[in-house]
């Protein structure tokens, strides 16, 4: 009888011993997983999703929506229904530059949203899933995407190349040295916005 009651306390107090470190775990494990799904956010507010979206911009969303994230744009120009505008980094024109083109459907019973139609970044911060951005080579980029030129536009006296994956939805800017200095994300196998000049 001694036996088993000492028996029974050494098991009590095991048991109770190892109650807060389970607690403590139970504390590391929920911190782990806080600190996890804050890095997948800051993550995915930097993927570039092609024919979908960049960062938290998404396609085909109402461009207020952007206003709402950066705030007024540095500069905009607006007809017929479509818009442009420009984002500089720290407001300044040198900064990165990010570029929407939204439009709206006259007659259609939404007609008084503009939708975004066209994304523009040239920061290196922003990268697809396969890690491709600004800056990436365009045989980098070729490894991930079937590249046709679509269209071509002056920098600086340089001429810079732009390159669209119509069946994803993505297009690279590649200038004179081969390298990327901006991606645009539109929609899949439409022509007419992925062949629209941004600059």
């Amino acid at each position: 009888m001694m036996k088993n009651s000492a028996l029974l306390l050494c098991c009590a107090a095991l048991f109770a011993c190892k109650q807060p470190g389970q607690k403590q775990n139970s504390a590391d494990t929920t911190a782990n997983a806080a600190y996890t799904a804050k890095a997948k956010t800051a993550v995915t507010n930097k993927l570039i999703t092609p024919g979908r979206s960049i960062g938290d911009i998404v396609l085909s969303e109402d461009v207020t929506n952007v206003s709402q994230l950066l705030g007024r744009p540095d500069s905009s120009d607006a007809a017929m229904g479509s818009s442009l505008m420009v984002w500089y980094a720290g407001h300044k024109t040198n900064g990165y530059r990010t570029s929407v083109f939204a439009h709206r459907k006259m007659g259609d019973k939404d007609e008084i949203i503009s939708r975004i139609q066209k994304i523009l970044v040239n920061s290196p911060e922003y990268k697809t899933a396969e890690g491709i951005g600004v800056g990436s080579t365009a045989d980098e980029i070729k490894k991930s995407y079937n590249l046709k030129p679509t269209s071509d536009y002056i920098n600086k006296d340089v001429k810079v190349q732009i390159y669209t994956d119509l069946d994803k939805g993505i297009s690279f800017e590649i200038d004179a040295s081969g390298k990327c200095i901006g991606v645009v994300v539109h929609q899949l196998h439409d022509t007419a916005v992925a062949y629209l000049n941004m600059h």
